[in-house]
């Protein structure tokens, strides 16, 4: 049996029409497996052997689809910028609100010390006022109730001059305070106003010098009439002037309004605060360098 290829070559350079030309089949190649991301275009290339048109529209796809997605990033990114430019904006007038804040915050800072300095100093000459307001009272306690009658000032006037052994006072105002708890056993004190502040000191003059007075069996102290915080301020000296007696230093009064005399070996000292005394009264202890 002759071969194909030899009656093929011969049918042909006889010019016969021998039919449609066999071609040899090629092996398959495998298909490029899609990533999802590929267009129609990419489809239609010639993977094996690509033209310059099948590149062409390739790079065409690939830009289209790169402008598309660049496209959403610029707009993402314009959007950001916006909220970035609106954030901004509103740090910026934050910062001038806060700014302004501060500014008014300081101001009535200013106004507020103002404003204390100006109470203190108000307050200071209130006490003052109030201190010489009662300059001329007594507190005298331990008069037993109802002892001075329907009279207080002409009872009290001839009281004082009996028991302290003294001129009478000339007395303007004479009374007694807020009811006590127990008035049998704790009188209610009696407030009394001289008419010269004289006669006020000769009174407290003449208590201190007897020391201690009684009146049907009751004790008697003569005391100033002071402003509650001025009394306050006295009574700070309570546990120091206590102290000093301790160490047998009796010679010592408040000045007015919260001062603290104490004489001591003929030498007169004045202390301006309870822990000034109570530095002094260290020094006293023994071992302790004077």
């Amino acid at each position: 049996m002759p071969k194909r290829g030899a009656k093929e070559k011969k049918a042909t350079e006889s010019g016969e029409d021998t039919g449609p030309e066999l071609v040899e089949e090629q092996p398959c190649s495998p298909e490029p497996v899609s990533d999802g991301a590929s267009t129609d275009a990419e489809r239609d290339i010639n993977m094996e052997n690509p033209s310059t048109k099948d590149l062409m529209r390739a790079i065409t796809s690939f830009k289209e689809d790169f402008d598309t997605k660049m496209e959403g990033m610029l707009a993402e990114i314009k959007n950001v910028q916006t909220d970035i430019k609106d954030c901004s904006g509103r740090i910026t007038e934050a910062e001038q609100r806060i700014s302004t804040a501060e500014d008014e915050i300081q101001s009535l800072k200013e106004v507020v010390e103002r404003l204390e300095n100006k109470t203190k100093t108000l307050t200071n000459k209130v006490e003052d006022l109030e201190g010489r307001s009662r300059r001329n009272n007594l507190r005298i306690l331990g008069i037993p109730e109802k002892e001075e009658g329907n009279d207080a000032c002409s009872f009290m006037e001839k009281w004082i001059a009996d028991i302290l052994k003294i001129t009478p006072p000339i007395l303007e105002r004479a009374h007694r305070i807020t009811a006590s708890q127990n008035p049998a056993m704790y009188p209610r004190t009696m407030i009394v106003k001289c008419l010269n502040y004289k006669d006020r000191e000769n009174i407290l003059r003449a208590a201190r010098s007897q020391k201690e007075v009684t009146y049907q069996k009751s004790k008697i102290r003569f005391l100033p009439d002071l402003p509650t915080e001025v009394y306050k301020q006295q009574r700070r000296y309570d546990g120091v002037r206590r102290r000093l007696r301790e160490h047998g230093l009796d010679k010592h009064r408040i000045l007015y309004p919260a001062r603290l005399l104490l004489t001591n070996e003929e030498r007169t000292v004045i202390f301006n605060t309870p822990a000034d005394v109570d530095k002094y009264i260290q020094k006293l202890q023994p071992g302790t360098d004077d």
